[in-house]
C-alpha cells in the first residue's frame, strides 16, 4: 500500500461513519460556525473558522459530532517529503496531530492557516458528493510549541486526502526536518 491508499483508507473510514450519520438525519451537513450577521465566527490566535459534522434542523441547533469508532492499524514507518522524514503512525482523520521540528511556531502557524483556509471553503462554495458531503476541513486548533516542536491539531473533516499530503509537503519545502503525524 502506497501512501495516498493510505490516506485514502484512514478518510474513507472516517467519512464512511460521518456519511452514514448524516444521511440518517435531516441536517445542516459539516456546516461553517456563523455569527447572527452571518459572518463566519473565527476563534484562538489565528482567528479561524470551525465546522461542525452536522447541526440537526430540528431547532435545536445544537451542532452533532461524528467521532471514528475504528482506526487503520499499520506498523509506524518513515516516509520522506523532500528532504524532511515523517513518521506516520495509525492515526484518525477527525482528529490527529502533526508534530513538526526544524521551523518555528510563528512560520509553522502562518503556513497552517494558509493551508487551513484553502481546504476550508471560507466561501462555501464546494458542492456536496454522492455522500451529501463537502471535502471539507472542519478544524486546525493553535499550533503549540514544546521543546523543540510545534504541534498542530487537526479534524480533516471530509477533506481529501490531497489536503494532508499538501500540508506535510508545504512544511517541508519551507525547511522542516522532521514531522510526526500520529
Amino acid at each position: 500500500m502506497n501512501l495516498t491508499e493510505l490516506f485514502e483508507a484512514i478518510r474513507a473510514t472516517y467519512v464512511r461513519e460521518l456519511g452514514a450519520v448524516v444521511a440518517a438525519v435531516d441536517a445542516h451537513v459539516e456546516p461553517a460556525f456563523r455569527r447572527q450577521d452571518g459572518s463566519l465566527a473565527v476563534e484562538g490566535a489565528l482567528d479561524l473558522p470551525c465546522r461542525a459534522d452536522y447541526i440537526p434542523r430540528d431547532g435545536g441547533m445544537k451542532p452533532g459530532r461524528v467521532d471514528s469508532k475504528t482506526r487503520v492499524e499499520f506498523e509506524p514507518f518513515v516516509v520522506l517529503y523532500g528532504n524532511c522524514e515523517v513518521q506516520m503512525s495509525p492515526f484518525a482523520w477527525d482528529w490527529l496531530q502533526v508534530n513538526v521540528r526544524g521551523l518555528g511556531l510563528e512560520e509553522v502557524a502562518v503556513l497552517a492557516k494558509s493551508w487551513f483556509l484553502r481546504w476550508f471553503d471560507v466561501e462555501d462554495e464546494n458542492e456536496p458528493n454522492e455522500q451529501g458531503l463537502f471535502g471539507v476541513v472542519h478544524f486546525l486548533g493553535d499550533p503549540s510549541a514544546a521543546e523543540s516542536e510545534v504541534r498542530l491539531t487537526l479534524d480533516l473533516g471530509s477533506a481529501p486526502s490531497e489536503a494532508l499530503n499538501e500540508l506535510l509537503w508545504q512544511l517541508s519545502s519551507h525547511g522542516a526536518e522532521s514531522a510526526a503525524v500520529t
